[in-house]
């Protein structure tokens, strides 16, 4: 039997995000495009048998999370974090009910971005980033979260 290597964002978000394990959340890949999670709808279903609003927010939220979590794991020296995320705002549209499993995707930012929000942490050790999360169903998007992360050393 091959064994399956849960990746350490996922073991990071059921650890130090209950909510997250609750929910059942998992990464379903994470690449230089975007970072992508799942949840059962099962766990995340309302009384309309869709999937609650609430756990379509924190999904997305937690994609983003997730993109800032793995941006800054990559800095140099990342090995003992010194640094602390949190969202600083974010609003959501609610487009259409969900009526399977929750799947939320983040785009990861561009470069320049990157580069701008790099800049401005070494310079005053604080800095946000503002992403933008979908949930998706079926190739339809259903919610759109944009958030703006702050990170503090």
């Amino acid at each position: 039997m091959k064994s399956v290597q849960v990746p350490a964002l996922e073991l990071f978000l059921h650890e130090m995000i209950p909510l997250a394990k609750a929910m059942g959340v998992g990464v379903e890949l994470s690449d230089d495009r975007s970072l992508v999670l799942h949840a059962p709808k099962e766990q995340n279903k309302n009384s309309l048998n869709t999937a609650f609003g609430g756990s379509l927010v924190s999904l997305a939220t937690l994609a983003g999370y997730g993109v800032m979590w793995e941006l800054m794991k990559s800095e140099k020296g990342a090995e003992k974090a010194s640094w602390s995320i949190v969202v600083k705002e974010s609003k959501a549209a609610y487009r259409r009910p969900v009526l399977g499993d929750l799947r939320a995707i983040c785009e990861r930012p561009a470069q320049a971005a990157i580069a701008e929000f790099r800049d401005a942490l070494d310079r005053y050790g604080k800095a946000k980033l503002k992403l933008k999360a979908s949930i998706v169903e079926n190739g339809a998007v259903a919610v759109d979260v944009t958030a703006a992360f702050v990170v503090s050393r």
